[in-house]
């Protein structure tokens, strides 16, 4: 289960991404520095499957993936979805990433829902990018956020996620807002709320993804984003400049 949305504006553009997980499952590595294929690159890291849910490169482009648990599992053996959404952060333009992925022998992944964000992407042009794979076609879909995605009361899960982010976000779309949204327990905090709580799973982490002409900021909190965890903010320049953490208070 998790929850993902964007706002574009006049420079750029700001992702927000709530990860839910099962509480047994590792804890993750925050973002890191990566070159890939010669690409500098910034994601957190999953211990487990030593992939990522959300990356983005110093050419602006950025992208996020979620679990779609609906599809249709193939029955061959399967590479961890994460490990795609890593090697896909490494190509210098949308259309190359694109031809990769449609490229790709699709039967080795479960069921995933990718966003791709153009390095050009403001609210002025371009749009955000959806495709699926539901484990037997993949195929463009319409991108409609919030994202969602849920192995529990799919429906129930997306129809109160997406009503609550019209409540919040209405009269005022702007970072804080989004923040707080991601944050938020509407109706009350239990499966269906943005900051997810079950018995079995909750929210374990929230990342904040600012890009911009002059350069990419990945902010990252461990824990439920309710619990107001202090965040790591990684900075990674455009066009291959230099690289920073910086820590709270720092």
């Amino acid at each position: 289960m998790c929850t993902v949305s964007w706002l574009l504006n006049p420079s750029g553009y700001d992702v927000f991404f709530n990860r839910d997980e099962q509480k047994s499952r590792a804890i993750a590595f925050p973002p890191s520095h990566l070159i890939l294929n010669g690409t500098p690159c910034l994601m957190p890291l999953d211990p487990e499957g030593g992939g990522s849910w959300i990356a983005a490169n110093h050419h602006g482009i950025s992208i996020c993936l979620l679990n779609y648990y609906q599809g249709e599992i193939p029955s061959n053996k399967l590479t961890s979805r994460g490990r795609l959404l890593k090697f896909l952060s490494s190509f210098p333009c949308v259309n190359a990433l694109i031809a990769q992925l449609n490229q790709l022998e699709m039967r080795r992944y479960a069921p995933f829902t990718l966003l791709v964000f153009n390095p050009n992407l403001n609210s002025h042009q371009e749009h955000v990018l959806t495709f699926q794979w539901d484990g037997n076609v993949l195929f463009q879909r319409a991108s409609v956020e919030p994202m969602i995605s849920s192995s529990v009361d799919y429906l129930d899960v997306m129809v109160t996620r997406r009503q609550a982010y019209k409540s919040m976000m209405n009269g005022k779309v702007d970072v804080e807002n989004a923040i707080l949204y991601h944050a938020s327990h509407l109706p009350k905090a239990d499966q269906r709320s943005v900051c997810m709580h079950r018995v079995d799973a909750h929210t374990v982490s929230f990342t904040h993804l600012k890009v911009t002409p002059r350069d990419i900021q990945m902010t990252y909190i461990d824990g439920s984003p309710c619990e107001q965890n202090a965040a790591i903010t990684s900075v990674l320049k455009r066009k291959d400049q230099a690289f920073k953490m910086v820590l709270p208070g720092g």
